[in-house]
């Protein structure tokens, strides 16, 4: 029901932050080798991305009271679009992993915004689960 989503509104900014911080810590310290040097650790931190935006989309939903209907959509909307925001930063910074316009490039691209989407639907398939107990008490 809405007034049980919206009490966990607070829970999930909470843990988006730390799901955040850990993410912003982890980015820092994959900028010393582990981005060069593992090549799974930039999947690793996409997924945690879209995990801790997909959860700072959802408590926002839920703050402003939104019905629960198209709430999955919006969740993984957010997490795409903040996605492609940080690959247009990685575009013009040149910061991506591959030479910018090489197949390389494009491929990572995608997998990048894959694996973000990935996060969020995890995110969202947490939230049905939460529903489906909360209606249940």
């Amino acid at each position: 029901s809405l007034s049980i989503a919206y009490n966990y509104s607070m829970i999930y900014y909470i843990y988006a932050w730390i799901v955040l911080a850990i993410v912003l810590a982890m980015h820092i310290f994959g900028l010393t080798g582990p981005y060069f040097t593992f090549s799974g650790y930039d999947i690793i931190m996409h997924f945690l991305g879209g995990v801790g935006i997909g959860l700072f989309v959802l408590a926002l939903f839920n703050s402003l009271k939104f019905s629960s209907k198209n709430r999955g959509r919006v969740i993984i909307f957010g997490v795409i679009m903040v996605g492609i925001i940080w690959e247009l930063f990685e575009y013009y910074f040149d910061i991506a992993g591959y030479p910018v316009g090489t197949k390389l490039y494009h491929v990572d691209t995608a997998k990048d915004l894959i694996v973000d989407t990935v996060g969020a639907i995890m995110i969202v398939r947490m939230t049905r689960k939460i529903d489906t107990k909360a209606a249940a008490v």
